[in-house]
């Protein structure tokens, strides 16, 4: 009986040493035409893409790197175009292969011991690195025991010298602005209401109009403080120049916030009576 258990230690003792000494193969990145690569348009517009295993080869030797924003801008220009950064990384690389080459983990035994709950694919730059003789490599990461990339390779790419910076720009359509920016960019006249607004929820960012025209969006850094707003006069004026956004009450009914920067300056929550807009909202705007 002794001997079976001290079999079982034995085998248990190689198996965990064959584990820790065998590591996931991880392809070699093809080589290409440097100018055969460009930026993605980001995610949600651009397609998600998973982020790439392979490792950089050992005879590549890079000069440069290239990144792109995994994310488009927050300000969406009057024309509806957004824009996106292609960014170009000089120095050593040799820290960042490095990291970027090491070893994958074997998976984990057990799935539920990995909270990937909190990971965000999309957050990822997507990257490749450049030699002299215009060839180029787009490298991937190593993963842990949960399949997670390890992105030190990219963070270490990105402490080297910017040397420029690109910017790329697509058009939206309306439905893509209002999905991604909470805003219409379609002018719609307030509806107003009675009562005052309880359990309101907006944004930071607003659709601008001048006139009932398209002025691209715009942020503001102070949110709307309904309950600290009076309620508004009777005015006769039209303002020519409005903010929008979608909010959500205590219904959680999605409904349009017109904000007047000029003529009343009222706050006009559709469904609810207008209320009067103070002095430090209508200078967030400014």
């Amino acid at each position: 009986m002794l001997r079976k258990w001290l079999a079982l230690i034995v085998v248990v003792i190689l198996g965990a040493a064959w584990w820790n000494i065998t590591t996931p193969d991880r392809p070699v990145a093809a080589i290409v035409a440097a100018d055969s690569l460009e930026c993605p348009v980001p995610y949600p517009i651009g397609q998600r893409s998973a982020d790439p295993l392979a490792r950089v080869p050992d005879d590549f030797v890079p000069t440069a790197a290239i990144t792109c924003s995994p994310h488009l801008s927050e300000t969406v220009a009057a024309d509806r175009s957004v824009g996106y950064l292609e960014r170009r990384w000089e120095g050593d690389f040799s820290r960042s292969i490095e990291l970027l080459n090491r070893h994958s983990e074997h998976p984990a035994w057990f799935e539920s011991s990995c909270d990937t709950s909190t990971y965000l694919l999309a957050d990822l730059e997507r990257f490749w690195l450049l030699d002299d003789h215009g060839r180029a490599v787009r490298a991937g990461f190593p993963v842990d025991s949960c399949g997670l990339p390890k992105p030190g390779g990219l963070a270490e790419i990105m402490t080297l010298t910017q040397a420029s910076t690109t910017e790329h720009r697509i058009v939206l359509a309306d439905q893509q602005i209002e999905d991604m920016y909470s805003c219409s960019a379609v002018y719609r006249p307030p509806n107003a209401g009675i009562g005052r607004p309880t359990g309101l929820s907006t944004g930071t960012t607003f659709c601008r109009f001048d006139s009932t025209t398209f002025d691209g969006t715009t942020s503001s850094d102070m949110p709307v403080q309904f309950d600290s707003l009076s309620f508004a006069p009777d005015c006769p004026s039209s303002a020519s120049t409005v903010v929008t956004a979608q909010f959500s009450d205590d219904t959680y009914s999605r409904r349009q916030l017109t904000i007047e920067l000029d003529g009343c300056h009222r706050v006009i929550p559709d469904g609810y009576a207008p209320l009067q807009a103070s002095a430090a909202l209508l200078a967030s705007f400014s």
